[in-house]
């Protein structure tokens, strides 16, 4: 493995640090929306935002380890991955709730 790779993996993999911009961006929307029904919503967005970003970074990880043939290595950041991808569904699963529990209500007030 080259000092470059080496270099890559443990910058993708140290991806569930929360970069600063990304907290001050959520921060502001939530200061700046009064309505609750549009802040829960900002809120799963903002967090499918940084999954998705997530997402990237160690997919682009595990293909740089796999290239030199570091599959130990590969493996971890697959199942790293696979995570991200599990909270990506979970927050997706949320917002879809959200949605049914509010057309719910709107059908049952008519």
């Amino acid at each position: 493995m080259t000092s470059s790779h080496k270099i890559v993996i443990i910058n993708e993999a140290s991806l569930g640090e929360l970069n600063p911009i990304e907290i001050k961006e959520a921060e502001g929307f939530l200061k700046e929306v009064m309505d609750t029904d549009v802040k829960h919503a900002g809120m799963i967005a903002e967090a499918q935002r940084i999954e998705h970003y997530e997402i990237s970074g160690y997919g682009t990880a595990v293909r740089y380890a796999k290239e030199p043939g570091h599959k130990d290595v590969a493996k971890k950041l697959q199942k790293t991955l696979d995570d991200e991808y599990g909270a990506y569904r979970k927050l997706n699963d949320l917002a879809e709730d959200r949605l049914n529990k509010k057309q719910n209500l709107k059908k049952n007030r008519v």
